[in-house]
């Protein structure tokens, strides 16, 4: 994930994956990621010279997870329905592990590269908080 489910996010979806979920650790992948304001898009790419940042779960096992975060319940978040229209598509990537390794992952990936703004980083967390207003001190 490279958005609002991200670990580092106060966003309900993360909250579910940090409880249905094992975090692998942190990953990048080659891409350009575009922010929608409140959530991110990307489109990856593997000749990209930029990266998309984001955190590798491993879905746990059992039946409340398929209850609580199956592949259905993420695609309804995402907005996948597998409609040629869809802004998303779900695709596999590659993803190498900040710790070393490299991971595959399913995610979901801009049909087209959009009119918005990039996120140079590739970190939609890290950019959240760096536009974060600040208070002044006295």
């Amino acid at each position: 994930v490279y958005g609002t489910p991200r670990a580092g996010s106060a966003h309900p979806m993360a909250h579910r994956l940090r409880v249905g979920a094992r975090l692998i650790g942190r990953g990048s992948t080659p891409g350009f990621l575009y922010d929608f304001g409140d959530h991110p898009g990307a489109v990856f790419d593997p000749n990209a010279r930029y990266r998309v940042i984001g955190d590798l779960f491993e879905l746990k096992a059992g039946p409340r997870l398929f209850a609580d975060l199956d592949r259905a319940d993420l695609d309804r978040y995402e907005g996948f329905t597998g409609a040629e229209d869809d802004m998303f598509r779900r695709i596999a990537i590659k993803v190498a592990l900040d710790k070393g390794g490299a991971g595959e992952a399913w995610t979901y990936g801009l049909q087209e590269a959009p009119r918005a703004r990039l996120i140079g980083t590739g970190d939609f967390i890290g950019d959240r908080r760096a536009r974060a207003p600040r208070a002044a001190r006295p």
